[in-house]
């Protein structure tokens, strides 16, 4: 029996032919909707759009021909000055979600390490090259469900623009792009009801909802850091991300690289936009205040700096 994967309906465009069998999944049942070699046609692909269609699946065996159709999609897409800038973020959004969504399923898996790869390189192409792509990243709504993925997708793209601006290397950029998308993959390896602590804000944390909130750093990254193909840069990143100066992470680590800073700092950031219902300059407004001491002033004013910069305070 085939075992399917998930893949956002943003990662395919209409009118391009597939290299693989495309499925969509109703009345528990996986149908197939198109054949490897033909192709959507425009008019069926807005009314699956319409009807909020929002995956596909393919089988896992085709993942390979996948990643390869997606890795020329993307670099089509984001090299044409004839695509809308609206374009191209749903097409990474889209990209980066089906990483995600299928890291958190198989950490372990070679194939989802690389779609992530790909897809964090998309992101810091739009996000460094179109000004305007960092508020309409965080301007999307998404569903209870997709929450992580969509807090780890924020974290990635304003950490990027955050590393961009400090005038870090190219591929310390690359790293902490790559870390911004995977680091609570691990959230996904808590039982229903632990993971319920991702929404709940840290200041309400008892002793023992910490303890178990911690584990979710350790949890997937235990497994990805075996693999040979793992980047040991981006594990060092993503396992240090709830770290402080203060050392209140899990890790008790109070020495941080300036790319563990980053992510650290980005990751409180928008967890306290997400468990506290406050508004970005509010969040803002507290950091400026509680965090001196976690980081470093200076990367704290120059994240303001970006903030500001991208209209993400407004």
């Amino acid at each position: 029996m085939s075992s399917y994967t998930p893949l956002r309906i943003s990662t395919v465009k209409p009118n391009r032919e597939l290299t693989f069998d495309l499925y969509i999944y109703f009345k528990e049942t996986y149908l197939k909707y198109q054949d490897s070699g033909s192709s959507i046609e425009t008019e069926k692909y807005g009314k699956l759009k319409a009807q909020k269609i929002a995956k596909f699946y393919i089988t896992e065996e085709d993942e390979p021909k996948y990643q390869k159709f997606l890795d020329l999609l993307l670099a089509d897409t984001m090299e044409d000055p004839n695509v809308s800038v609206d374009e191209k973020v749903n097409m990474v959004d889209g990209a980066c979600s089906t990483a995600i969504e299928k890291m958190q399923e198989q950490p372990e898996s070679e194939m989802a390490y690389k779609m992530t790869n790909t897809a964090a390189k998309s992101l810091r192409q739009i996000v460094e090259k179109n000004p305007e792509a960092l508020k309409k990243i965080f301007g999307k709504k998404v569903d209870d469900a997709d929450l992580v993925i969509k807090h780890s997708l924020n974290v990635s793209a304003l950490a990027t623009k955050l590393a961009v601006k400090l005038n870090l290397k190219s591929e310390d950029i690359d790293n902490i792009a790559v870390a911004g998308l995977i680091h609570d993959v691990g959230m996904t390896r808590l039982n229903k009801e632990d993971q319920m602590l991702f929404k709940k804000d840290k200041d309400k944390f008892t002793p023992d909802d910490k303890r178990i909130y911690g584990l979710h750093v350790k949890d997937a990254m235990t497994v990805l850091k075996s693999k040979p193909w793992v980047n040991a840069n981006v594990m060092e990143i993503a396992m240090n991300h709830e770290e402080t100066l203060k050392g209140l992470g899990p890790n008790k680590k109070t020495k941080l690289s300036k790319s563990e800073m980053i992510i650290s700092l980005v990751n409180s950031y928008d967890k306290t936009i997400i468990t506290t219902g406050c508004t970005p300059k509010e969040a803002m407004k507290s950091m400026m205040i509680d965090q001196v001491g976690n980081y470093e002033l200076d990367i704290i004013n120059k994240f303001k700096e970006v903030l500001i910069s991208e209209g993400l305070l407004e």
